[in-house]
């Protein structure tokens, strides 16, 4: 994880910026694996210079948002919602962090 010794002492003290920070990594992991990072039709606007208030996390040949999201009910319906989302294969889902494993990380 790669954040600010003063970014950890916060999340050690708020759950919420415990799970947020585990997301990113997530995320950040996921878009680095060869098979995307590679791919030249694979777009991901997170990791540019200029980054848009609200983006997908990945882009496919220019049009079509994914997102890389916690495997809830909660966030997959807002991410469903979300502009040029049409179908649950444009969510990458992931197993959601216990709160015991980020208490682990945080300590």
């Amino acid at each position: 994880m790669n954040i600010t010794e003063r970014q950890f002492e916060a999340a050690q003290r708020y759950r919420w910026l415990q799970a947020a920070y585990y997301h990113y990594d997530v995320v950040e992991a996921t878009l680095d694996n060869p098979a995307i990072a590679g791919d030249p039709n694979i777009s991901t606007p997170g990791s540019g210079d200029s980054v848009p208030l609200d983006y997908p996390d990945a882009v496919i040949g220019g049009a079509g948002p994914v997102y890389v999201t916690p495997e809830t009910p909660v966030s997959e319906r807002a991410h469903l919602s979300r502009p040029g989302v049409s179908d649950p294969g444009q969510l990458l889902t992931y197993a959601p962090a216990t709160g015991e494993f980020l208490a682990e990380l945080f300590q």
